[in-house]
């Protein structure tokens, strides 16, 4: 082998160049490879989310996020079944029949007269009993306003019309509670002297002074809300004490004494039987709520197209009165005639006269 002589005579040798370039590119390629193994790993680190779970590596892809966010893709129509509408009709609510109160009963009756203090002292339905009847009628409230007890509304404290005590009251719980009588309470009604001399009501002359009836009382007025309250109050405060019955007197204006020198007024209108029938239609109404009847006594004649002063026509009686009671002075078949006509029925119990003898009421 010969070969080229150096400057200290030794041969420099060359190899052979065939095959050296293609082990450097190999080397330069694995290095450009690796280059990018190792950028892609960084890209991927970067953009990749790893989760490293109990089962294992968990690879989170950012474009399987965004693929999730992105709406659906469009397909066929959806069809859209629509519910019909239901409408609920509203149930109706069904109210109970009211229950009526029974109607007052109209026995016949042999009512006997007795007193408050015979009340208290225990000898009324002795009383009663020696008149043969089988009824006690009481004064509860009289002439001069006073009352038989002690009262609940605040007007009859206010004008000293309670009694001293509620002996009487008590007495009549206890004859109501035995149920051997028949039970009746009388009360003056707008002849009322206390409620005239407090302004309540009351009745005035043309001249403008308080009116007098020929005893010297003063009267109040059917028409007045104050006294038709009043009287409506002490009526059911006695049917709750036990009376069957409340017989009203004087429940119209007065029919007696200078009647002409009354002052025509809110008191006392041109009509007068508007207001005496309203208030008789109240109570009446009231009472018959708790099975106790409503009765009017009057004493005032009727006759042909002759003024009823008292406002208390056949008209208004039969239509509000469960009875009606007559003194001595007032015709009894006249009443009975005017009152069919009016259309009351069962007068034969309905209509209850005085006897002039004996002071007993009958039917």
């Amino acid at each position: 082998m010969s070969g080229r002589r150096n400057s200290y005579g030794y041969h420099e040798y060359r190899g052979r160049s065939r095959g050296g370039g293609g082990a450097r590119a190999v080397l330069l390629f694995i290095i450009a490879l690796l280059a990018v193994l190792l950028a892609a790993g960084t890209a991927f680190y970067l953009l990749v989310d790893i989760e490293y779970t109990d089962t294992g590596i968990k690879i989170n892809w950012p474009w399987a996020q965004e693929s999730a966010g992105l709406p659906p893709i469009a397909s066929d129509p959806l069809e859209v079944i629509t519910t019909p509408e239901i409408t609920v009709e509203p149930t109706l609510e069904v109210e109970p029949t009211p229950t009526l109160a029974p109607e007052p009963q109209y026995p016949h009756i042999g009512a006997v007269t007795v007193t408050a203090a015979q009340l208290r002292g225990g000898s009324a339905a002795q009383a009663v009993a020696e008149g043969g009847g089988n009824a006690l009628v009481v004064e509860m409230k009289d002439v001069n306003g006073r009352l038989a007890w002690q009262s609940q509304t605040e007007l009859a404290a206010a004008l000293g019309a309670n009694a001293a005590d509620n002996l009487a009251a008590q007495a009549v719980r206890e004859l109501a509670q035995d149920g051997g009588l028949y039970l009746v309470a009388r009360v003056q009604c707008f002849r009322d002297p206390l409620l005239a001399r407090n302004w309540v009501g009351t009745l005035m002359t043309k001249g403008g002074n308080l009116w007098h009836d020929a005893q010297g009382l003063g009267w109040s007025s059917p028409a007045n809300q104050q006294a038709a309250d009043y009287l409506s109050a002490l009526c059911l405060e006695l049917a709750d004490m036990g009376f069957d019955e409340i017989l009203l007197e004087r429940a119209g204006y007065p029919n007696f004494g200078e009647v002409h020198v009354l002052a025509t007024s809110g008191n006392r209108p041109e009509d007068l039987t508007a207001p005496v029938a309203a208030f008789l239609e109240r109570v009446s109404g009231e009472l018959a709520e708790k099975g106790v009847c409503l009765s009017v006594a009057t004493d005032e004649t009727l006759a042909p197209e002759t003024p009823v002063n008292s406002g208390l026509t056949a008209d208004v009686l039969a239509q509000n009165a469960g009875r009606v009671w007559l003194s001595g002075s007032a015709a009894g078949q006249q009443y009975a005639a005017l009152l069919a006509g009016a259309g009351m029925e069962d007068l034969g119990t309905r209509l209850v006269v005085k006897n002039a003898s004996s002071g007993s009421w009958y039917s």
